[in-house]
């Protein structure tokens, strides 16, 4: 816990430095005259402090994921990651005595000192953020929230020590998995786990599990989402017997509400047990709604104990540009490069509004967008395909809602992806009507069926096709899952950041070139899927056998 200091006297502070811009409002959201309590508690306020040895975690993520690099899966330990990146002892202390300054409580401090979690007040808030919180209510759902959304600053005595303020300044993303009703009762839909199985090669890795070592899974559920147990078990039972125990071994952060499970945790829970064959799987839960201030709440989740995942799915995310604020994606991004420093692999839906001009939350006034957090670069970004006839055979870029992809105005391309990215901008008409990032990432990296969709909820199958890159990116973490079991096996690590083997591996992807991501609102202009990358369906859908030797060949190559 932080240190207890003697309070000291507040002192006018005669300047302030911003640490967040003004956050943009989505579509949907109104603010009202209602008064914000200044005893309004806020739970999942974090605090990010300056890493220390920023550009070294850096180059240690890019030297442990990349297989042509002689420290590939060579992850420090996680006392050694902590050493490396703990801020300065002047930062840390003076956030220390900033926070019990202004009477805030102090809930987890991460054990590399690098996040603060803590508990405060509107009015404390309001104090040490230097804003006001406004009421707004969402027209169509009639939800309501308490936002400071003109900007986050701070006083001049801790702003060079903080990175991020998050927790309190940015509206919910309100959004479901696609659903498409079914006409007629007795009309089933089509993909079901062993669907997914069959369609990939996929089967159990007969490699045995390196020292009893066996790997953790996870997916992360925010907005109000949950889990139910029961319908997990019974969705196993019904559609995939085979699979082993489909179960959820531990919960992390806010209290899981089965009784409230949601469309997009069940989606996501079941075909990430079932295609991994029952593995061990972990739930994290991030009920605040302020989306782009519980990704870092997650991320010090998972970063703060030895034991955490190997493979992590989030369904969630948005094309509406400037959602999140440049502080609170380039902090989320350095979060991605310390998980893959640990050797985590983390997958994100690729989003649903095609390319982006028009989203869920907004329009892009004349800008093509992809999803963020997908576009991260220490991200894997996931879009959705379809069979183009029938249900088997070619698939195309899914033709019910446009599969997220494009490139980011956020970040920078990597260098893992600029060969690709190249290729695909010198073969396509690239758009006229609209703008886009030239020398931004580019998603999505991979695909997978993402339509179409049996799922268990509230106690039944549901009356509808579900579909998303929601359904691609747990159902791909479920594949990885197995890869990894091949990777311990043969070198003891798991794959972490995998992007660079994927993309130095082509060959293992089934290429689709049917289908484009503009579709619905956005059909005026997109991103086709043509031969190779493309920024509709990425490198294509998986080859599991092969990618099994593509696995076994780049991990016994570590064996030391």
């Amino acid at each position: 816990m932080l240190r207890n200091l003697l309070l000291l006297a507040l002192c006018g502070v005669s300047s302030a430095a911003q640490v967040h811009q003004a956050g943009s409002v989505p579509r949907g959201w109104t603010a009202t005259a209602e008064r914000v309590r200044a005893d309004a508690v806020f739970h999942n306020v974090m605090i990010g402090l300056k890493r220390s040895n920023a550009a070294a975690l850096k180059g240690i993520a890019a030297e442990v994921s990349n297989p042509q690099h002689a420290n590939y899966l060579q992850y420090p330990t996680y006392e050694e990651v902590g050493a490396l990146v703990r801020p300065a002892a002047a930062h840390m202390a003076a956030v220390e005595q900033w926070v019990a300054a202004h009477g805030a409580t102090v809930v987890v401090e991460h054990p590399h000192g690098d996040y603060v979690q803590i508990e405060a007040t509107a009015g404390q808030l309001e104090a040490m953020a230097g804003g006001k919180f406004t009421t707004f209510v969402h027209g169509e759902t009639g939800k309501t929230a308490h936002r400071m959304v003109d900007g986050v600053s701070v006083s001049d005595d801790v702003a060079d020590a903080i990175e991020s303020f998050t927790g309190f300044s940015t509206l919910p993303v309100l959004s479901e998995p696609k659903v498409t009703t079914r006409v007629g009762d007795n009309t089933v839909c089509p993909v079901t786990p062993s669907v997914v199985r069959a369609t990939y090669n996929v089967t159990e890795p007969s490699s045995a599990v390196r020292d009893g070592k066996k790997p953790i899974q996870a997916i992360a559920q925010f907005q109000g989402q949950y889990v139910s147990d029961t319908d997990l078990a019974a969705f196993c039972t019904k559609y995939d017997p085979t699979s082993g125990s489909c179960a959820v071994a531990k919960y992390v952060g806010d209290k899981n509400d089965p009784t409230q499970a949601g469309l997009e945790s069940m989606l996501d829970t079941e075909y990430i047990t079932s295609l991994s064959n029952g593995a061990t799987t972990w739930v994290y839960t991030y009920a605040s709604f302020d989306f782009c201030g519980d990704l870092h709440t997650f991320a010090s989740d998972v970063t703060g104990a030895a034991t955490h995942p190997s493979v992590i799915s989030i369904s969630y995310g948005s094309q509406f540009i400037g959602l999140c604020d440049a502080a609170a994606v380039k902090r989320f991004g350095s979060d991605l490069e310390k998980m893959a420093t640990l050797g985590v692999t983390v997958m994100i839906s690729s989003g649903d509004d095609g390319s982006g001009h028009v989203s869920r939350q907004g329009i892009n006034q004349g800008k093509l967008s992809p999803s963020y957090p997908a576009s991260a670069p220490y991200a894997i970004a996931v879009g959705s395909t379809y069979w183009a006839s029938g249900t088997t055979g070619p698939e195309e870029a899914t033709t019910q809602f446009g599969s997220g992809g494009g490139f980011s105005y956020d970040y920078e391309q990597p260098s893992y992806q600029t060969e690709a990215v190249s290729t695909y901008l010198g073969t396509v008409d690239l758009p006229t009507k609209y703008a886009y990032a030239k020398t931004g990432r580019g998603t999505p990296d991979v695909s997978a069926l993402g339509q179409d969709f049996e799922v268990f909820a509230k106690g039944r199958p549901y009356p509808g096709c579900i579909g998303g890159t929601s359904a691609s990116s747990p159902s791909f973490a479920g594949l990885v899952t197995l890869l990894n079991k091949v990777c311990i096996a043969e070198s003891g690590k798991t794959l972490g950041f995998a992007n660079p083997l994927f993309y130095q591996n082509p060959q293992i992807f089934r290429d689709v070139t049917l289908g484009t991501n503009a579709i619905d609102v956005n059909k005026k202009e997109g991103w086709a899927a043509i031969k190779g990358w493309d920024a509709a369906t990425g490198l294509g859908t998986p080859d599991f056998p092969k990618m099994v030797d593509a696995v076994k060949k780049a991990c016994a190559s570590t064996r030391k």
